[in-house]
C-alpha cells in the first residue's frame, strides 16, 4: 500500500520528506508505504527543527549564499533527472514547484555552509594521536596486491573499423595465438633461413607476426595505451571494469589471458609482475590516519555545537 501525499503540504517539509526517501528508501515519497512515511516524516520533521535553530544562530551571521550557485547546482540537478521536463514532473509527483524547491536548496546549502564553518575550527588533530591510532589499528593499513599490467583493445565500437564482429574476434585471435607462441618461446613459424639470417623482415610481414606483447599493442589495440604497448602501469584491485579486473587477477606473473570480451570488444591481458600487498609503515599511513581523525574531530565538533544550540538528540547529524 502507498501513502497518498497531501496537497497542502509545506515546501520545506516537502524537500526534506523527498530528500529523506530518497536517502533511506530510494523511492519517492509517494511510494512510500505508510510505515517508511511516518519514519520519513519524522526525520524531516527533525531536520527542519535542526535548520531552523543553525539558520537562526549567530554562526548563520554573514553566510551568503550566491544565486548563481544555486542556479548552477539547480541545473545540476536537473541534468540528474533527466533534463528539466522530467525534473518538473519529479517535483510535482511531490508537490514543489520550480521556485520553491530553489529557495529550499538555498537554505539548504547555507545550513551545509555554516556547519562546514563550524567544522573548520576543529581542533587539529596531533602527532601523537596519529601515532595512537596506527598502534592501535595496524591490521588496517595494508597496501593491497598490484599487478603490471598491458592491454590490447580490439574495439567493437571503433567508427573507423568496418570490420563484422566475427572478423575483429578472428583478428584477435590471431594476435593471442602469436602472443602465446611468443610466450613458449616458439618463433611464430619463422623459416630456419629468417631465423639463421637475422635479417630485418619486410614491413609487411613484420607487421603480420610481431614477436612481443609491447608490438602487438604498437601495432593493433585501439586502447589509448597503445603508443605505451599497451602499459596500464600498476593496476589496484577495482580499478580495472569487474571483468577485467577478475581476469588480470587471476593471472600469474608472465601469463596472458584468455580473449575477454566486454561491450567496448576484445581484450587481451599480460600480468607482467605481481607486487604483493604490504603493511603500511606509519610514515605510509600518517596522511590517511591524519584525514580520519581531522573528519572525526569536525563531526564532533558540530554535535557539540548543535547541542549548544538547544537540548535534542542530534545523532542523525552525519
Amino acid at each position: 500500500m502507498q501513502f497518498i501525499l497531501s496537497k497542502q503540504i509545506e515546501p520545506t517539509l516537502a524537500f526534506h520528506l523527498m530528500k529523506f526517501a530518497f536517502q533511506a528508501f530510494e523511492k519517492e515519497v509517494i511510494e512510500l508505504t505508510p510505515e517508511e512515511y511516518a519514519e520519513a516524516y519524522q526525520q524531516a520533521y527533525h531536520q527542519i527543527t535542526l535548520h531552523e535553530q543553525i539558520l537562526l544562530s549567530e554562526a548563520a551571521c554573514g553566510v551568503v549564499i550566491p544565486d548563481k550557485l544555486i542556479q548552477t547546482i539547480f541545473r545540476s540537478i536537473q541534468t540528474e533527472h533527466g533534463g528539466e521536463e522530467n525534473f518538473f514532473l519529479h517535483l510535482q509527483k511531490n508537490n514543489l514547484r520550480p521556485d520553491e524547491f530553489f529557495t529550499v536548496l538555498g537554505n539548504d546549502l547555507k545550513v551545509e555552509t555554516i556547519l562546514a564553518r563550524v567544522a573548520y575550527y576543529a581542533p587539529p588533530v596531533s602527532h601523537q594521536e596519529i601515532q595512537d591510532y596506527y598502534n592501535s589499528h595496524q591490521g588496517s593499513f595494508f597496501f593491497p596486491e598490484q599487478r603490471s599490467a598491458r592491454h590490447i583493445l580490439i574495439s567493437t565500437e571503433n567508427r573507423y573499423s568496418h570490420l563484422p564482429k566475427d572478423a575483429l574476434l578472428y583478428r584477435t585471435m590471431r594476435i593471442h595465438s602469436r602472443l602465446q607462441n611468443k610466450q613458449k618461446g616458439m618463433d611464430d613459424q619463422a623459416s630456419e633461413p629468417e631465423a639463421r639470417l637475422r635479417v630485418p623482415l619486410p614491413p609487411k610481414i613484420v607487421e603480420e607476426r610481431p614477436q612481443s606483447f609491447i608490438r602487438e599493442a604498437q601495432l593493433h589495440s585501439d586502447c589509448t595505451t597503445a603508443s605505451d604497448g599497451g602499459d596500464l602501469g600498476r593496476i589496484s584491485p577495482g580499478e580495472l571494469c569487474p571483468t577485467l579486473d577478475h581476469a588480470l587477477f587471476q593471472l600469474a606473473a608472465g601469463e596472458i589471458s584468455p580473449i575477454i570480451q566486454t561491450t567496448q570488444g576484445f581484450h587481451i591481458l599480460f600480468c607482467e609482475a605481481i607486487h604483493p600487498g604490504q603493511r603500511l609503515n606509519f610514515q605510509e599511513a600518517a596522511p590517511q590516519i591524519h584525514q580520519i581523525l581531522t573528519r572525526e574531530a569536525r563531526i564532533d565538533a558540530c554535535r557539540i555545537w548543535l547541542r549548544s544550540l538547544f537540548p535534542i538528540n542530534t545523532h542523525n547529524l552525519k
